[in-house]
This record gives C-alpha cells, sequence and structure tokens, in this order.
C-alpha cells in the first residue's frame, strides 16, 4: 500500500473535520462522529509521521501517538482518550445500532478538540 505524505494527511484531515462540522451543523450526530474519528486519526498520523512515530494504520498505535505527541509538545492536549471515546461511538453507532444524542455527546467540545489537532498538523505541514 502507498503512504501519503504528512500533507495529503493533513487535507485529508481538514476535508473529514468540514464534513463533521456541516454534519453536526444539520444534527446528524452519527456521521459527525464518524467524520471526526477519521478527522483526527488522519491529524494525528500527519502529526505522528513527522515526528517519526510510527502508526501503523492502526487504531491503538494511533491512540498512543496521540499521547506522545502531548508530551513532546506536538499537540496542546492528550487527545487519546478522545480518540478512544470516538472509536467506540462510531462502533456504538455503525456495529451496535446506537443513536447517539446530545445529552450523550457533546459534539462541540469534540469538534473543538478535532480542529485542535487538525490545526497542529497543518501548522506543522507549512
Amino acid at each position: 500500500m502507498t503512504r501519503m505524505s504528512p500533507k495529503a494527511k493533513v487535507d485529508i484531515a481538514r476535508g473529514h473535520l468540514t464534513k463533521a462540522q456541516a454534519d453536526a451543523a444539520e444534527g446528524d450526530l452519527r456521521d459527525a462522529l464518524q467524520w471526526s474519528f477519521a478527522s483526527l486519526e488522519a491529524a494525528i498520523d500527519a502529526l505522528a509521521s513527522a515526528h517519526g512515530i510510527a502508526t501503523d494504520q492502526q487504531h491503538w498505535k494511533r491512540r498512543d501517538a496521540a499521547k506522545m505527541l502531548h508530551e513532546q509538545g506536538v499537540l496542546p492536549k492528550d487527545l487519546s482518550g478522545l480518540h478512544g471515546q470516538l472509536n467506540e461511538e462510531r462502533q456504538a453507532v455503525f456495529y451496535d445500532g446506537a443513536e447517539p444524542t446530545p445529552e450523550d455527546v457533546d459534539i462541540d467540545s469534540i469538534l473543538a478538540d478535532v480542529e485542535e489537532a487538525v490545526v497542529a498538523a497543518e501548522e506543522e505541514a507549512r
């Protein structure tokens, strides 16, 4: 499989975040969660690649990379917990048929945290 450059991953992260924001604005939490997760993963991939941290396209390695990136001062906060939360939320939605509600999911907070990761990746790619 061909690996993407960190810059390409940044562009993907921004595109996925834009979709998440649009879905959230329309009240579609299912898709907003999915796109938020995909955006966060792409941002983590871009940052991890730039800092020599292997993710190997595996969720658990991305979660660990998010923690390491925070510890190295690359990310302003540890997003490993958010990564785990989003992974569980999307699995509940797509595998178990769960319907997220605004009472269960603070989508605005999630989007703000994901945007921090995307912005960090964009700044790194410049």
